[in-house]
């Protein structure tokens, strides 16, 4: 029983990116041998089409300049040993005269097999795995489902190479038998004619296989990498780090943030409040900012320590719910009121100067502040957080 299922999970997830780039460093990709089989077969019939007859020609003259040679030698030796030789000569040269097809036919092999699943260059790939030499992990491959599979797919091949062979044959037939008739070297240039269209027709077998079987190939490989749900959770944690840990630096990071924010309470002229729920400290240089930043803001607890600091630095706290409301929703800490919320911001903030300046006499009030409508979150329809007016 696998490991997966003892642990009661299936690989029913896609593999990840990271898992496809590590297999892929172990040399572990999509590869069809049906499509280097076919495009290698149709390369040799194709240069041997291109090609053939100069090579039988040369390979012709070589061997007959060689036994020809080698007959007069062992005339005049009287000894027969010197043919070997000689024919070992000239078939050297016939391999040589062929070695343009047999190039041929392993580049077109090799492209085939990097087409699918690319070139990889892995020393893990050909570092001997003797486990694979067990004979029970054999006869367990050779009894699987791939192994099954593969067995089918070979049977399959069988029957399209033989049918395809088959009806070639029986529609060429009035051809072989009319190879008969002609003379000898008429006859075997019409059989090389012959031949290579029967190859030529057989590669293209090989190519409707290699397409049914490079998607399989492709389905396969990924099959076979699928992930487990605590697969899945194990990589994302280790590529993203434990969710505690993050979550640690994350409340880490919001109290730096809120004690920088905490910091520049005291250089704010104004702080909005609710009066208890909400409060935004804002600070207008005139000369030096194009409008009212936001340095501070806050709800409950925060809004709470945001007031307290304001009125042990004498900064003033002004009450104006909506205002308040709107600019927790709509502006930022370290960034500029909106514009809809100008006018709204300078009745506060005059108000504010006139208390710096107040000497004596009546007691300067703060008008009703109103805001745009749908900037309030208690309107019926309040705008998205950031939106303009």
């Amino acid at each position: 029983m696998s490991d997966n299922q003892e642990s009661g999970q299936e690989k029913t997830l896609a593999p990840s990116q990271r898992r496809l780039d590590q297999a892929r460093e172990e040399g572990r990709v999509a590869r069809s041998r049906d499509l280097s089989g076919a495009m290698a077969t149709f390369a040799c019939v194709a240069a041997l089409m291109l090609a053939g007859a100069g090579i039988v020609d040369r390979a012709m003259g070589w061997m007959r300049a060689a036994f020809s040679t080698a007959a007069a030698s062992a005339a005049a030796s009287g000894d027969e040993a010197v043919l070997f030789p000689s024919l070992m000569d000239a078939l050297g040269d016939a391999l040589l005269a062929i070695s343009p097809v047999l190039a041929a036919g392993m580049a077109a092999g090799v492209l085939g097999s990097v087409g699918l699943g690319g070139l990889v260059l892995s020393g893990k790939a050909v570092t001997p795995d003797f486990g694979r030499l067990s004979p029970l992990k054999g006869f367990g491959r050779m009894f699987s489902v791939t192994g099954l599979a593969e067995l089918g797919k070979a049977l399959l091949k069988v029957a399209v190479l033989g049918g395809v062979a088959g009806l070639l044959v029986w529609h060429g037939v009035h051809g072989w038998l009319s190879l008969a008739l002609p003379s000898v070297p008429r006859a075997l240039s019409q059989l090389a004619g012959m031949l290579s269209n029967h190859a030529l027709a057989l590669a293209g077998a090989l190519f409707v296989i290699a397409a049914a079987d490079v998607p399989l190939q492709w389905w396969q490989h990924h099959k076979n990498l699928r992930m487990t749900l605590q697969e899945a959770k194990q990589e994302n944690k280790e590529t993203e780090g434990d969710p505690h840990v993050k979550g640690r630096i994350r409340q880490l990071q919001r109290d730096r943030a809120r004690a920088r924010m905490m910091q520049a309470v005291p250089t704010a002229d104004v702080v909005v409040t609710n009066p208890s729920h909400y409060a935004v400290a804002l600070k207008y240089e005139e000369g030096r900012m194009s409008a009212p930043r936001v340095v501070a803001k806050g709800t409950d607890a925060v809004a709470a320590r945001i007031r307290e600091i304001a009125r042990e630095h004498r900064v003033a706290v002004v009450e104006s719910p909506k205002l308040a409301r709107a600019l927790y929703r709509h502006a930022e800490v370290d960034q500029e009121v909106p514009v809809a919320l100008y006018r709204a911001v300078a009745q506060v903030l005059a108000y504010v100067y006139q208390l710096r300046d107040y000497v004596s006499g009546p007691l300067p009030e703060l008008k009703p502040v109103e805001v745009p409508a749908g900037w309030d979150p208690l309107d019926e329809a309040p705008l998205r957080k950031g939106g303009r007016a």
